[in-house]
């Protein structure tokens, strides 16, 4: 396994944690903005301080002419459309139950698409850590409890499931594009051209007005928000940017979909939730299954 393969998982384990946590903190924060809005202030900020970035590593902001559409086409569909699609679950259900749906459908979308289009065909080695990261998953989250009215869960689920689909397309879209050119600056565009699609449409919805009084009147909550959004920006979108650019998109996409088990994490230690003992099995069955991906 060469360097850069090992940086490409390393991203994406960080990459899931930082999404965790960011699973958590924006589930209160739905409370107060509509998904849309939600992703239209992230990605504002988001740009803003990956611009600033940029500038300080002396990054360039070249990603080529021809690839301008593709990056565009990526930032719409995976952050415009999938972020909002997220929100809108988020407000549904719990980030646990959320998390249920990131990971059941990324493995078989990612996995397929890698073979499809990009012509990736993991190893032995791989599809049995994949599977054992799989089996451990399902240890942590099944049975799910829910006590949610169940047109609300469903809805959520659908939201879910269309979310985690543009995201993982989008990806594929855009692989192509990281090979030749800076992950942060990708980055960057994906989310500025998703700022732009949603301003557009938050001027033609009138909406926008709401979206901005909202923030000015609560500092507090714009201060939470802005926090979290910059974890999510350099945590959840760049790492996983570095890890599709580093490693197969279907080992990558597995690793960055582990939510559940650092949502587990931090509820034992942030809440001292005390583990049962399949969700003991869980946690054994992933960390194999990252040792197997990393020494494979």
């Amino acid at each position: 396994m060469t360097d850069n393969t090992l940086l490409g998982i390393f991203a994406a384990i960080l990459s899931a944690m930082s999404w965790a946590l960011c699973s958590v903190m924006f589930k209160k924060l739905t409370e107060k903005l509509e998904p849309v809005a939600m992703t239209f202030v992230k990605t504002i900020i988001s740009t803003i301080f990956l611009l600033v970035l940029i500038f300080l590593t002396k990054n360039s902001l070249n990603i080529g002419t021809h690839n301008i559409l593709t990056v565009a086409f990526s930032g719409i569909l995976g952050i415009a459309i999938g972020d909002s699609l997220f929100f809108a679950a988020l407000s549904r259900l719990s980030p646990l139950n959320l998390s249920v749906i990131l990971f059941i459908f990324p493995y078989f979308l990612s996995g397929l698409f890698g073979i499809i289009f990009l012509k990736e065909i993991p190893s032995l080695t791989s599809v049995c850590a994949i599977l054992t990261i799989i089996s451990g998953l399902a240890f942590l989250i099944f049975p799910v409890d829910n006590k949610e009215n169940i047109k609300t869960k469903i809805s959520g689920i659908i939201m879910g499931i269309l979310s985690v689909t543009c995201t993982v397309y989008s990806m594929v879209v855009v692989k192509p594009v990281l090979i030749n050119y800076s992950s942060l600056t990708v980055t960057m565009y994906r989310m500025l051209f998703s700022s732009l699609i949603l301003f557009i449409f938050g001027l033609f919805s009138k909406r926008i007005f709401f979206w901005t009084k909202t923030l000015i009147n609560d500092k507090i909550y714009s201060l939470k928000l802005t926090g979290t959004i910059t974890i999510a920006t350099f945590g959840g979108f760049w790492l996983s940017l570095v890890a599709i650019k580093h490693s197969q998109l279907v080992v990558a996409s597995s690793l960055m979909t582990l939510e559940p088990f650092f949502i587990l994490l931090f509820m034992i230690f942030l809440q001292k939730y005390i583990p049962k003992k399949k969700e003991y099995f869980g946690i054994f069955a992933i960390i194999l299954g990252i040792i197997l991906l990393c020494t494979g």
